[in-house]
């Protein structure tokens, strides 16, 4: 078994990339104060988790190693400190004013918080985690059952504290084992929700707060897509998060849309934009690569037409794409040289031979360079379907058109020629070709 451990908050996903920003805000009043031995900067900062980032939302002038947060601040989780990379998470609320104490040169590694009970304890529960999990790899598989039992009883402290913040973080330490598809695909969805989610209080405010439901959240969908069909999941997401705050939703589509970006999932990356966007503020800084992204997927999503491909094939005769029409066709964009299409192969294999003679076809694009390589593949993995390729590589005409950016990659195209899926592969492709040839 693994344990999914936190998003540390100096390593955020690429996509929301760390910009930082000022913002107003107006609630109960709070405050921070502080010395840094030490410390030679002029100022600090605070900032607040916002699906994906931290944004700056104060800042302070140092003087004497001395400093001040005050004013109108909403109680709740905040990171303190010159960015998101350097910085402690602090908890701020009318009931207490912390005081934190720190020193050169690990300024942000062992700060001790006065007058804070919450923070007092927190820190010390975070530097007990950190601790534990530092021993977490690599463990002979004896030592695995005593790690896990020390994960438990750190569990356990968390779920006994008094402190909301402190309880919440049991949950982020909750062990995942290997899944695997269930018998059908509501089955494995109801799986994952059990095993990543049951007992996981998304009433709290704090949930949306925190990077580490960020993380919990992507962790949860690489597992996801990685089992069932693109178009089930998306199903079951939107079924899922309508019941759940719209922060909490902001960053569950957040977190779908910088995993499918990372998988090459374009419908889910779709369907994960257009949510995102429409839970997000006006103001923010992500939505002009979102909406341009969104802008050119359009005519490539379910449903549109399937742009027509036609490049040679291994005798030079141009073929269509279009001259399958009437069949559910696969497109499969890979390469003699691409060691994941090459194992993905033999499962392709048995699924053509099983649905082929039921109407199912694959139209075949390389993105090789050398003719030779291209057909000793073809040959040597017993593709007998329709191949064709302009042996260009990655600047090859078809993969331009379906803004192909990694491989193996699939498009599956129904009867009448419109897109029905995209990026299937594995289980997801069998599961699909069974609903379609039931």
């Amino acid at each position: 078994m693994r344990v999914l451990t936190p998003l540390s908050k100096r390593r955020l996903p690429p996509l929301f990339g760390l910009l930082l920003l000022s913002s107003a805000c107006q609630s109960q009043p709070a405050a921070l104060s502080g010395e840094l031995d030490g410390f030679v900067r002029d100022s600090v900062y605070l900032f607040r988790w916002n699906a994906g980032q931290w944004e700056r939302v104060a800042a302070t002038v140092v003087r004497s190693a001395r400093f001040v947060f005050s004013g109108p601040l909403p109680e709740g989780i905040y990171l303190w400190g010159l960015s998101p990379q350097e910085g402690d998470l602090v908890w701020l609320s009318p009931k207490e004013s912390p005081h934190v104490r720190t020193q050169a040169p690990a300024f942000f590694q062992n700060c001790t918080y006065e007058k804070s009970p919450t923070n007092s304890a927190w820190a010390d529960f975070r530097r007990r985690a950190a601790e534990l999990l530092q021993q977490r790899t690599p463990l002979p598989p004896e030592q695995q059952g005593a790690f896990l039992a020390r994960v438990d009883s750190l569990r356990q402290v968390a779920a006994k504290s008094p402190y909301p913040v402190i309880q919440l973080y049991q949950h982020f330490y909750r062990p995942t084992g290997a899944l695997s598809p269930q018998s059908t695909p509501s089955q494995t969805w109801k799986t994952l929700l059990e095993t990543y989610w049951e007992g996981f209080p998304w009433s709290s405010p704090l949930v949306s707060q925190t990077p580490e439901t960020f993380s919990r959240l992507t962790y949860f969908w690489y597992t996801a897509t990685a089992l069932l069909p693109e178009d089930s999941l998306l199903s079951y997401a939107a079924a899922w998060l309508s019941s759940v705050s719209p922060a909490v939703q902001l960053n569950a589509w957040g977190a779908l849309l910088d995993v499918a970006s990372r998988s090459g999932l374009s419908e889910a990356m779709y369907v994960a934009g257009e949510n995102f966007l429409r839970l997000a503020s006006a103001t923010d800084p992500r939505r002009p690569q979102i909406e341009a992204f969104l802008k050119s997927e359009g005519a490539l999503r379910k449903g549109q037409p399937a742009p027509d491909i036609a490049l040679p094939d291994p005798d030079g005769s141009v073929r269509r794409l279009s001259e399958l029409r009437g069949k559910w066709v696969l497109i499969d964009f890979w390469a003699s040289w691409c060691r994941p299409c090459r194992m993905e192969n033999p499962n392709v294999v048995r699924l053509y031979q099983k649905y082929h003679s039921r109407g199912f076809e694959i139209f075949g694009v390389s993105l090789d360079h050398n003719r030779d390589a291209w057909l000793q593949a073809i040959r040597n993995d017993n593709l007998t379907w329709t191949h064709v390729s302009d042996l260009k590589g990655w600047q090859s005409a078809g993969a331009q058109l379906y803004r192909v950016s990694g491989i193996p990659f699939t498009v599956m195209v129904d009867p009448e020629g419109r897109i029905y899926a995209k990026g299937l592969r594995g289980a997801s492709l069998e599961a699909t070709l069974q609903k379609l040839f039931p």
